[in-house]
């Protein structure tokens, strides 16, 4: 986390986007400190990803202005974001299947023998450091088709960090991943705020939040609603300002210990079932299906 006096890694002030007539993002206003993983957070269609690819080049505001270091930047393109040490990990990976690992992350910036031969020994070896470095474990000679979703996102996060990222987005990064590939993930998050990166998680997911976040802002229909520090806040509490009303989780009322009878709204009585080759697939099945069921 940052000290008093020091610069947000990344400040949006203001940063309005317009689509036609939608609104994407109503003047938005937020600050990353170095160090931190600050977690953006709201519903499918709330603004949260056109905001981030707005910090990434993707997009170009139509007001507002973005500081890196407390300094006025123009991300004019992903080039440029990179070029002010941003980089961003897609909720779609954009990996060459084909291709290797460190193929895949030095693709156009490649490591050369003289003009025309390809350096895929130094690839190599300058990729297996920086996994090494930061944990990330993964063969830089592998294709990339035959790695798990688990294994291309940190691909995806290697194509960061080894152009020397200091603000890593990543865009839903556990929609695709098992909970166990999650938990690994999260460990490399934290590890990377340690070294003082910042890290910036586009999420709806609230149990990811609180598990590894330590800010996070709240954005409902392209505005900035809340803000505020994770230790000590829950799920309940941030559900509530993501939707605008109050919300609960679990049940809340006791279920009856029997329900008045009620008339069925699905019979079924004997059902037989054959295929188009008279085999049968379902044979002689009876039930009732009533309402609350």
């Amino acid at each position: 986390m940052s000290s008093p006096g020091v610069a947000p890694a990344l400040e949006l002030r203001g940063i309005t986007k317009r689509f036609g007539d939608l609104v994407a993002n109503d003047g938005i206003s937020l600050s990353v400190q170095p160090g931190e993983v600050h977690a953006i957070v709201g519903e499918n269609g709330a603004g949260k990803t056109t905001l981030m690819n707005i910090c990434f080049g993707i997009l170009q505001p139509d007001d507002g202005q973005i500081l890196v270091d407390g300094a006025p930047v123009r991300m004019s393109s992903p080039i440029a974001a990179r070029s002010h040490g941003i980089g961003m990990v897609h909720q779609h990976f954009k990996l060459v299947e084909s291709l290797t690992v460190a193929e895949n992350v030095f693709l156009g910036a490649e490591e050369t023998h003289g003009v025309y031969t390809l350096d895929r020994a130094r690839m190599v070896r300058e990729l297996a450091e920086v996994s090494n470095r930061f944990g990330l474990e993964v063969e830089p000679a592998q294709r990339v088709e035959l790695l798990s979703a688990g294994q291309r996102q940190r691909v995806e996060i290697l194509k960061a960090l080894y152009f020397d990222a200091k603000i890593v987005i990543l865009d839903e990064p556990t929609a695709v991943l098992t909970p166990q590939e999650s938990d690994k993930l999260f460990d490399v998050l934290r590890g990377l705020a340690q070294a003082g990166r910042s890290i910036i998680l586009i999420t709806h997911k609230l149990r990811e939040v609180l598990a590894v976040a330590d800010r996070y802002t709240v954005i409902r229909l392209g505005r900035h609603v809340a803000e505020g520090d994770t230790a000590g806040a829950t799920e309940e509490e941030i559900a509530t300002l993501m939707v605008g009303r109050e919300v609960r989780f679990g049940r809340t009322e006791p279920v009856p210990a029997s329900r008045p009878a009620t008339a069925p709204i699905l019979t079924c009585a004997d059902l037989v079932v054959e295929d188009a080759d008279g085999h049968v697939k379902v044979d002689g099945v009876s039930l009732d299906l009533r309402p609350g069921e």
